[in-house]
């Protein structure tokens, strides 16, 4: 998103490449945030926000860490639309805050892209 408004020219796509048997949702993100982050051409954003709660939020500052990034980093938990904090701790805002609801619009247009482009591949999986 950029200035409030989602910025379609920024987006970028990764097909899970590393996952077993079973998915599993820390080691795709941390996949898909390396893979990300080894494009240094691609502008950086000023503020990463994940899907998700602590576990999320660590996985997320690990790869920072390990790219020797400092970009500020906050999850968005689902239960009560907690914001945490790279530091851990929780942020809880008013169901009505207009930055929860940013960052709740930020989180559903992720959600739609990546479902979107999920169904495509299965779609041309099933093709074949």
């Amino acid at each position: 998103f950029t200035h409030g408004e989602k910025n379609t020219s920024l987006y970028r796509k990764f097909k899970i490449r590393f996952t077993k048997d079973e998915p599993n949702d820390f080691a795709m993100m941390e996949e898909v945030l390396g893979r990300r982050f080894n494009h240094p051409e691609w502008p950086y954003p000023d503020l990463l926000v994940v899907d998700g709660g602590k576990g999320q939020v660590s996985t997320a500052l690990k790869v920072l860490k390990q790219k020797n990034l400092e970009i500020p980093l906050i999850g968005l938990a689902k239960r009560e639309e907690t914001i945490i904090t790279s530091d851990l701790k929780e942020i809880h805002l008013p169901k009505d805050s207009k930055a929860l609801l940013l960052i709740m619009r930020i989180r559903d247009e992720a959600h739609r892209f990546a479902i979107t482009y999920h169904r495509n591949l299965r779609s041309k999986a099933l093709r074949e």
